[in-house]
């Protein structure tokens, strides 16, 4: 195994006991939950494979749901994200950039990193919430829970970001 693999191993392993034991409990006004799981599929380089970004997003999605008891919905909305989240991308890089190129505010600028961020984060959320709500008769507490749960996590990113520009 490369070292990179095994760091992505061990990312994953934190990052799933760190939702699942805080993250997954925090509940802002009823509303708002951070998937802080989220940054590590954001953070993945370019030339990730769209197999292995459905793959990780399946398994962080699963993992969330084995110990949220719920039933395969972190599975499908972190699938989409994956599958989604090189699209997203493409609209924000160039064609010269190099294959090993990690996504974040300092090689994308903060403004388009954010904008990038942001639009994998609201797809995660709305197909999280319709499957967990299953309807959208009361859209207006769904698109408050969208919205508070993606300002959240989108701080979560932004920190993550910040401490990643120290290094």
């Amino acid at each position: 195994m490369t070292s990179s693999t095994l760091i992505n191993i061990r990312n994953f392993i934190l990052l799933t006991f760190v939702q699942v034991l805080i993250f997954s409990h925090i509940h802002l006004f009823g509303y708002a939950t951070a998937y802080i799981y989220l940054i590590f599929l954001l953070k993945l380089p370019r030339h990730t494979s769209r197999n292995a970004l459905l793959m990780w997003g399946f398994l962080f999605g699963l993992a969330v749901d084995m110990f949220s008891n719920t039933p395969g919905i972190n599975a499908a909305a972190a699938t989409a994200m994956g599958f989604a989240r090189n699209a997203f991308l493409a609209t924000f890089t160039h064609k010269g950039m190099p294959e090993d190129f990690v996504p974040g505010a300092k090689s994308l600028k903060w403004g388009s990193y954010l904008i990038y961020s942001l639009m994998c984060i609201v797809l995660f959320y709305t197909i999280l919430f319709i499957l967990e709500l299953f309807t959208i008769s009361n859209i207006v507490p769904l698109l408050i829970s969208i919205a508070s749960s993606t300002l959240l996590t989108m701080l979560f990113v932004v920190v993550a970001e910040c401490f990643s520009f120290r290094k």
